[in-house]
C-alpha cells in the first residue's frame, strides 16, 4: 500500500510538473529614434505602389503643404520627389529642397548628408542619361536626313535608269529599222 501511495504521489508530481509552463521572458520592443532620413525612406517605401494618378495628386498636396514650411511636409515632398513616377524636374526640385532643408536644420545634417550624396549621384546619372538620349536623338535625326537624301538619290537614279532603258529600246528599234533598210537596199541592188 505504501508503494501504491508513493507511486500515486510520483505520478501526480510528474503530471503536474508537465502541465506547468515556464514563463516566457518579456522582450521590450527596441525603439530607435526616428531620423529625417528614416522618415523619407519609410515614406518612399509606403508610397512605392502609387499609380501615376495617385502620385500626381499626392505630389500636388505635398507641394502645397510644404509651402507652409513645416518640416514633416517638406520631408514628405522630398520623399515624393524620389518616387519612380516623379519627373526629372520634380526630382531636381526634391534635391534642391533637401539642400535647403539641410541649411535650415543643421542638427539633422549628419543623417541626411548620405542621402543627399546618393541623390546627387543619381542626378548626375540622370543628366548623363539625358545627354546621351539627346545625342542619340540628334544622331537619329542626322541619320533620318541622310536616309531621306539617299532615298531621293536612289529614286532619281531609278528614274534615270528607266529613262535610259527607254532610250536603249528606242535605239535598238532604230538599229533594227536601219538593218531592215540596209537589207532592202542590198536586195534592190542585186
Amino acid at each position: 500500500m505504501k508503494s501504491v501511495g508513493l507511486l500515486v504521489v510520483l505520478l501526480s508530481g510528474l503530471l503536474l510538473s508537465g502541465c506547468a509552463e515556464a514563463p516566457e521572458p518579456v522582450h521590450e520592443p527596441v525603439v530607435c529614434p526616428s531620423t529625417d532620413a528614416g522618415q523619407i525612406l519609410a515614406c518612399l517605401s509606403e508610397r512605392q505602389k502609387l499609380s501615376r494618378k495617385e502620385f500626381k495628386g499626392a505630389y500636388q498636396a505635398a507641394s502645397a503643404q510644404a509651402a507652409t514650411g513645416e518640416a514633416a511636409a517638406i520631408l514628405q515632398l522630398i520623399c515624393l520627389s524620389l518616387h519612380e513616377h516623379a519627373s526629372y524636374k520634380q526630382f531636381k526640385s526634391g534635391v534642391d529642397t533637401l539642400a535647403d532643408y539641410l541649411k535650415k536644420h543643421p542638427e539633422d545634417a549628419a543623417a541626411l548628408q548620405g542621402l543627399r550624396a546618393l541623390l546627387l549621384r543619381i542626378e548626375r546619372e540622370k543628366m548623363i542619361k539625358k545627354v546621351q538620349g539627346e545625342k542619340i536623338l540628334d544622331e537619329k535625326e542626322e541619320l533620318g536626313a541622310e536616309n531621306k537624301e539617299l532615298l531621293e538619290r536612289n529614286e532619281a537614279l531609278e528614274k534615270g535608269a528607266l529613262q535610259d532603258q527607254g532610250r536603249i529600246r528606242e535605239l535598238q528599234k532604230q538599229i533594227e529599222e536601219l538593218k531592215n533598210i540596209e537589207t532592202i537596199i542590198k536586195n534592190r541592188e542585186r
